[in-house]
């Protein structure tokens, strides 16, 4: 499935969130939208099938709020799903709810992190860890640690919209570039 330009996601997905914000929904519409991303993402044929400009918008529409009965939607994710058929934008559905999930965590003081560092860290250095990402940046973060041998040792922290690496393995190729430079 291709990836919609980043304005169009971010427009569908702040309209919604603040629609299901005002209607007091917002989880049921994070949990639909996952649902849905699963189903569309789990079933190429089924993307296929809906995509498919053969196919009559009506039966694409009963076959869309079908799935949507079927996952228990709410209402808002229903209409939504209805626009997006409407402006021909099923495409982006995918973009959107990772999009909206962002909006939500955003909503709810939580933020996804990405740890990685060479050997597994103790329960102790995680909690000192998760302590000075939450200071930094005000959130509750999300943590999820990952290992990876090829860093020889150190961290690296990869925000939403930041990665900070002091990995070993980075400071040998910033000293091999320097050293290169000087030659």
């Amino acid at each position: 499935m291709r990836h919609a330009p980043g304005a169009l996601v971010n427009r569908y997905a702040k309209s919604l969130f603040a629609v299901a914000l005002e209607k007091n929904v917002l989880k049921e519409v994070r949990d639909d939208l996952e649902n849905l991303s699963e189903t569309w993402q789990g079933d190429p044929e089924l993307a296929l099938l809906l995509m498919n400009p053969r196919l009559s918008r009506d039966k694409v529409r009963s076959i869309l709020m079908a799935i949507a009965d079927r996952l228990k939607t709410v209402e808002l994710t229903h209409h939504f799903l209805s626009l997006l058929l409407d402006k021909d934008r099923l495409d982006v559905l995918y973009d959107v709810s990772k999009r909206f999930n962002q909006l939500w965590r955003d909503h709810e003081g939580e933020i996804e992190v990405k740890v990685v560092t060479a050997v597994r860290v103790s329960a102790q250095l995680q909690s000192q860890i998760m302590d000075a990402l939450k200071a930094q940046s005000g959130k509750i973060p999300l943590i999820s640690w990952v290992q990876d041998p090829r860093l020889l040792g150190g961290i690296i922290v990869q925000w939403p919209d930041k990665i900070f690496d002091g990995s070993l393995a980075r400071k040998l190729e910033n000293m091999k570039a320097f050293i290169a430079q000087s030659a």
